[in-house]
């Protein structure tokens, strides 16, 4: 991924040993700026099932995307949003949608055609109501610099800092 200097806003979350999951994840998703979220990790898999907890628990509306099933509830298991096995059918009806949501799309898709990008554009500058999130969800993401500037940036980072710091007179890792 690029610098910091490309996006909206960045934030570093770090874990280490069993924890695969971000403390408060969820809720920096909710606080960032913008509508357009993009979030690097080392275990995306994990995020979506923690997702689908934080649905469950607190009943807000949670979709996650996939080219087979389309845009499906993570709240509540197979309900899915009909007409959206297409990227481009799911982001218009992001689109359009007037309520909260957060829906959630792999980085990994091979359907980032133009018509894609200008509607995660779109998605990306809306002020209007909703308070929608739409949230790209990767292990390495590789999205044209005009749509970095438009988004938040969360990292996902797992093990020990690179930073070295001194500590009683030793060098160890933050």
């Amino acid at each position: 991924m690029s610098s910091s200097a490309t996006h909206a806003s960045e934030i570093l979350l770090r874990t280490s040993g069993d924890a695969r999951v971000p403390e408060r994840l969820y809720d920096q998703m909710l606080d960032s700026d913008g509508n357009l979220v993009l979030i690097e990790s080392p275990f995306p898999d994990e995020l979506i099932a923690y997702l689908r907890q934080m649905a469950q628990r607190r009943g807000h509306s949670i979709y996650a995307w996939d080219a087979e099933g389309g845009l499906a509830s993570l709240r509540e298991h197979g309900i899915t949003v009909a007409g959206s096995k297409r990227l481009s059918e799911a982001l218009r009806f992001v689109l359009q949608s007037g309520h909260f949501g957060v829906y959630i799309f792999p980085a990994d898709s091979g359907e980032l055609t133009p018509q894609v990008l200008a509607l995660m554009r779109q998605i990306a500058r809306g002020k209007e109501g909703g308070d929608k999130r739409v949230v790209i969800l990767g292990s390495a993401l590789d999205l044209p610099a005009p749509l970095q500037k438009l988004s938040c940036l969360i990292l996902h980072r797992h093990g020990p800092s690179e930073r070295l710091r001194l500590r009683d007179g030793r060098w160890i890792r933050d």
